[in-house]
């Protein structure tokens, strides 16, 4: 229940379901023909213009993708990988032969080459499926491991974890990572803060593998993308990690309002 609230709050609070909120609501206003038709009309066509011609989004996201190097190797020994669910389209697989890999598939696709690179390391999936029909994400997304020639038993998974905050937990408590051991924790860059952040609370210190960046760096961050697709598509991600950033912070889930 407290999930499914939450999802809906989300829904709300993401810039692009705010437009096409604010539109509907004008449809609305205007067959019933209210005099503040015209200011939610306005109003939806600024938030519109603003999101998909400006660089806000490629502002807010920048310091997200850069507070951890993208694709930076520790020079201690590795004891384990770490990957976060959510690159695996549970809701197709029911009805498909294949696995179907959702938008932010980076974290998925380097964990072969990393899997190859620290042969003895052990290889962690966390991630749950919200209510989807058929298998299960993490019992999946083993079989793709083991299908790239990574040995059953060098994989574990974590199948009930539905936030980071779960994640972090979960896998900790699954590990039980001994003192002085080094573990990889592979996810998209622009949530790599809040996910360091939820592990060092629960006092799981891994080492940052940012993947995915959708930014161009310091450099290019006031400038927009080509179409406002992507302008918008990188304003919903940012906002979206700000506010969990912030939700985290305030409600205890990490101890640092901005991990580094």
């Amino acid at each position: 229940m407290h999930f499914t609230f939450s999802k809906l709050i989300g829904f709300f609070l993401v810039p692009s379901n705010v437009i096409a909120s604010l539109a509907a609501l004008t449809l609305i206003l205007i067959i019933f023909r209210r005099r503040s038709a015209m200011c939610a009309a306005g109003l939806s066509l600024f938030v519109l213009v603003a999101g998909g011609l400006s660089p806000i989004g490629n502002i807010l996201l920048t310091p997200l993708e850069q507070r951890f190097p993208e694709m930076m190797l520790p020079g201690e020994q590795i004891n384990g990988i770490i990957v976060l669910g959510g690159s695996y389209d549970s809701q197709s697989h029911g009805y498909l032969s294949t696995i179907v890999l959702q938008e932010d598939t980076e974290p998925m696709a380097v964990m072969v080459a990393l899997a190859k690179r620290y042969p003895a390391a052990k290889i962690i999936f966390s991630g749950g499926t919200d209510g989807a029909a058929g298998p299960s994400e993490a019992s999946v997304v083993k079989q793709y491991f083991i299908s790239f020639g990574i040995a059953p038993d060098r994989i574990l998974v974590e199948g009930n974890s539905l936030t980071t905050a779960e994640n972090a937990r979960y896998t900790a408590q699954l590990i039980n990572p001994p003192p002085g051991s080094h573990w990889l924790l592979v996810t998209s860059s622009y949530h790599m803060p809040r996910a360091i952040g939820a592990f060092r609370k629960v006092g799981f210190d891994v080492f940052a593998f940012s993947v995915g960046s959708r930014t161009h760096g310091w450099q290019e961050m006031w400038v927009p993308e080509d179409t406002a697709t992507d302008n918008l598509r990188r304003l919903d991600i940012a906002v979206h990690e700000w506010l969990g950033l912030l939700f985290y912070w305030l409600s205890g889930r990490s101890d640092e309002l901005f991990a580094r």
